[in-house]
């Protein structure tokens, strides 16, 4: 008896606790679970199979622009209009930003109508923004000598290699030195370091290793020698810790940038550079792609084809060669 009088007590006790929290949550007795309450859930199961820089990214997203819109509304309340004002009310960031920052609400949703907490995902018909094209303005060789000549000493072989490998920023910041092999002359690329968080490149394809050119072994080499190398980190900043890449944008390329004379452009460009030039020079299309990370071509023709040395002539340039010389030698045979 008592055991049966203790199960019912605990009963009525956690039955007033939910109705105390909807009370509080002004939700009422036919209402779903609070949003912020499921959202907050959702981002915890998360965590354990999210990247480090994603969980951080995404819980970023939650607090800056999800959780103050939706707030404690149910879950089950929230509609297609709501989540297009939602869209609607970010502020004047790109339509990439904002692309992302739907990728975990529509995932959240989802996982709300597998689970029965509503019927259908509010989120399901929005499309993706249209976004921009990336700007593609590589510097010339002159210009990046130029622009290596004004850069502050301590990151001239940061940049040089960014030039001469085509690497991302965020793999140029967490590059170690046992990660450079002089012997087999090429740089593996294991991990990524994104809001101080480091870990694996997000696709495979960015598992790579990139070859080092005479110039660029030079100048690794040289600076493997130098005081201001790292034990650990290739490029760590003059404190000895890790790079942050906003604050070399801003307090390193930018300055650097505007004491060369030369047009304003985003840090990016060193990747774009590398490959342009590559792909100007006539290197293999394919070479380039694997260098920069990339599993087929596509990338590399939608980014970078007019950079391409046989594109600079019509198609067919080739053939039609072939074709008079062998009508001149049959010409000269009869």
């Amino acid at each position: 008896m008592g055991i049966h009088l203790r199960g019912k007590s605990n009963s009525i006790k956690d039955l007033l606790v939910r109705i105390a929290r909807r009370e509080h949550l002004e939700v009422s007795e036919g209402d779903s679970t609070p949003f912020s309450i499921y959202a907050s859930a959702w981002l915890e199961r998360k965590k354990a199979t999210l990247a480090r820089s994603t969980y951080g990214d995404y819980r970023s997203i939650w607090n800056r622009y999800v959780l103050p819109h939706f707030g404690n509304r149910p879950l089950c309340r929230v509609t297609r209009v709501d989540v297009e004002e939602f869209l609607g009310s970010l502020p004047a960031i790109s339509a990439k930003r904002k692309n992302n920052i739907m990728v975990p609400l529509k995932c959240l949703f989802n996982d709300a109508n597998r689970r029965g907490e509503i019927d259908e995902s509010p989120s399901e018909n929005i499309r993706r923004l249209k976004e921009i094209k990336p700007f593609i303005d590589p510097f010339s060789f002159p210009e990046m000598k130029l622009f290596l000549g004004h850069v502050d000493p301590h990151y001239g072989a940061y940049f040089r290699t960014a030039f001469l490998t085509g690497m991302r920023p965020n793999e140029m910041i967490a590059l170690k030195w046992s990660n450079v092999d002089f012997g087999m002359r090429c740089i593996t690329v294991r991990e990524g370091r994104v809001l101080g968080i480091e870990g694996p490149p997000k696709t495979m394809s960015s598992y790579r290793d990139i070859d080092m050119l005479d110039p660029l072994f030079e100048a690794l080499w040289d600076h493997r020698q130098e005081p201001r190398a790292g034990a650990t980190y290739v490029f760590p900043g003059k404190s000895g810790r890790p790079l942050e890449v906003n604050n070399l944008r801003k307090r390193v390329w930018y300055p650097a940038i505007a004491a060369a004379g030369l047009r304003r452009r985003t840090m990016y460009q060193t990747r774009h550079t590398f490959a342009s030039l590559m792909l100007g020079h006539g290197e293999d299309p394919l070479w380039v792609a694997r260098m920069l990370g990339h599993t087929s071509l596509d990338m590399i023709f939608k980014h970078y084809g007019k950079f391409i040395r046989n594109r600079s002539r019509k198609d067919g340039g080739r053939f039609l060669e072939g074709l008079r010389e062998a009508e001149a030698s049959a010409n000269g045979k009869s």
